[in-house]
């Protein structure tokens, strides 16, 4: 039985290594930056809190209900088009002949075998499950969000004045991992992006990794929109 390792050439081992350790590597590190508030996803945290704190004065919150509506509206697109790509690179499997003797054809691409290919196309599938998983745990999260928000008593109507305001704080946690979702949801389209450069070459891969963790970083430690919100 062939395994991975005979496919795979040493620079491609070396070269998914690379792929996964910024992947994953930069998720653990945007998780941490995110809870110390020190990137888009840890400041806006302090504004979903905001939010709440301003919706529990108010009567009429469906404002506040189109809020959620649109961002589980956002997520759940993004969820049924990963179902998609993930259909779309299995048809490609199931012709793998055809595209190989394609990409053969080309100088400039690494020559590759149709197992080799099938691995590709394999963690690209990977990628895009694990996409779709987050985006449809955000698409749930923000629609229980919108549910603990209706609870919320109108101004004057609770007995207990605290009973508003603790609500108003499970909606704002509940945004805030649904958001962190979508986000790693994200993250996982734009390193598919990058795993396309594989077809092209190992060195391709790489590169187009840390590329990604330099957009990635840049976006969301460096952007003006992380300026913005921190004089905001």
């Amino acid at each position: 039985m062939t395994t991975v390792l005979q496919i795979l050439s040493p620079i491609d081992l070396a070269a998914l290594a690379v792929f996964a350790a910024a992947w994953l590597g930069y998720e653990v590190y945007g998780e941490r930056a995110a809870d110390r508030g020190a990137n888009l996803s840890g400041l806006m945290k302090g504004w979903r809190d905001d939010w709440m704190a301003a919706a529990v004065h108010r009567d009429n919150r469906i404002i506040d209900i189109q809020i959620l509506r649109s961002l589980a509206g956002n997520s759940a697109f993004l969820a049924s088009t990963a179902i998609f790509v993930i259909g779309g690179l299995a048809a490609i499997i199931g012709a793998s002949e055809h595209v190989v003797a394609v990409l053969n054809g080309f100088d400039y691409m690494l020559e590759t075998t149709r197992d080799r290919f099938g691995v590709m196309v394999g963690v690209l599938i990977v990628v895009f499950i694990n996409a779709f998983f987050r985006l449809a745990w955000s698409l749930r999260l923000h629609n229980n969000a919108a549910v603990i928000l209706g609870a919320i008593p109108q101004p004057g109507a609770a007995e207990d004045p605290d009973v508003p305001r603790a609500r108003a704080t499970v909606v704002a946690r509940i945004a805030t991992l649904a958001a962190r979702h979508y986000n790693g949801g994200m993250h996982a389209y734009y390193f598919g992006l990058a795993a396309c450069a594989w077809f092209v070459h190992p060195l391709a891969l790489i590169a187009a990794s840390l590329w990604v963790v330099a957009i990635l970083y840049r976006r969301e430690f460096r952007s003006r929109a992380h300026r913005a919100l921190e004089r905001g």
